[in-house]
C-alpha cells in the first residue's frame, strides 16, 4: 500500500467518525455489527500507522477481514449476547476516554503553545480509538486486578490507555516527534483524570499512571 501516513489518518478519522458509537442507533444486529466494523477499523490503524507493521503487511502479512456488510438477521445467542454486552463496555470506553481526553486537552493548553485545541482534538479522537480495542481482554485483565462490576469501564478504560502508552513507548526513536510528544503528555493526564473515580489500591493494581511522557523526555 503506498498511500501517505496522511491520507490514511484522514481516512481512518472519516471511518471512524461514521462508526462512533455514540452516534449510532439501531437495532441490536446493527449494533454487533458497528461493533465488529469498529474492532475491524482499530486493527487497521495499527497496523498501517506504524512503520515497522506496516512494511510486514507489505511483505505479505495479510491479515484477514470480514465483509463489512450487514451480516443476514440471526436468532438471538449466548453469542450474540456476549458480542453486545461487549459493544456496550467498548462504547463506555470510547465515552470515558474521550471525556478524559478533553480534560486532559483543556489542562495542557494552559501549559503548551505547541499546538492548538483542533491539533488535540484529532490526537484525542485516535488514542480513544486505540484505547477502546481489544474491549474483552482489558475487562478480563480489570476482573483479575479486582475491579467490581460498577468499576470496569473505568478499569478497563485505564488499562487501553496503558496499553496505549506502552505502544508508544516502544515505538519511539531518539529522534521523537512533536506528536509523539503530546500523545505522551495526553496518556498520562487521561489516566489522573480516571484514576480518581477508582481505589488507590486498584488504580495500583491496574499498573499506576504510565507515565510515558517522563520516560521519553529522560530517554531523549
Amino acid at each position: 500500500m503506498d498511500a501517505p501516513l496522511d491520507v490514511v489518518r484522514r481516512a481512518y478519522r472519516a471511518h471512524m467518525r461514521s462508526l462512533h458509537p455514540d452516534s449510532n442507533r439501531g437495532s441490536g444486529a446493527e449494533r454487533l455489527n458497528l461493533s465488529r466494523r469498529l474492532t475491524q477499523l482499530s486493527e487497521a490503524w495499527r497496523i498501517l500507522s506504524s512503520a515497522d507493521t506496516r512494511a510486514e503487511y507489505d511483505a505479505g502479512l495479510v491479515l484477514s477481514a470480514e465483509p463489512l456488510l450487514p451480516p443476514p438477521p440471526a436468532p438471538q445467542t449466548a453469542r450474540s449476547r456476549r458480542e453486545a454486552w461487549v459493544f456496550g463496555v467498548r462504547s463506555q470506553i470510547v465515552h470515558l476516554a474521550s471525556r478524559a481526553g478533553k480534560s486532559a486537552t483543556q489542562t495542557l493548553l494552559l501549559r503548551d503553545t505547541r499546538a492548538t485545541r483542533a491539533e488535540y482534538d484529532e490526537l484525542v479522537e485516535e488514542l480513544v480509538a486505540r484505547i477502546a480495542a481489544d474491549t474483552e481482554a482489558r475487562v478480563r485483565a480489570a476482573r483479575a486486578a479486582g475491579a467490581a462490576p460498577l468499576d470496569l469501564g473505568v478499569a478497563a478504560t485505564l488499562l487501553g490507555i496503558r496499553a496505549v502508552a506502552d505502544e508508544l513507548r516502544r515505538a519511539s526513536s531518539q529522534h521523537r516527534t512533536v506528536i509523539e510528544s503530546m500523545e505522551a503528555d495526553l496518556l498520562d493526564r487521561m489516566w489522573d483524570v480516571l484514576a480518581h473515580e477508582l481505589p488507590i489500591t486498584l488504580t495500583g493494581a491496574l499498573g499506576g499512571n504510565p507515565g510515558v511522557a517522563k520516560l521519553l523526555r529522560s530517554a531523549g
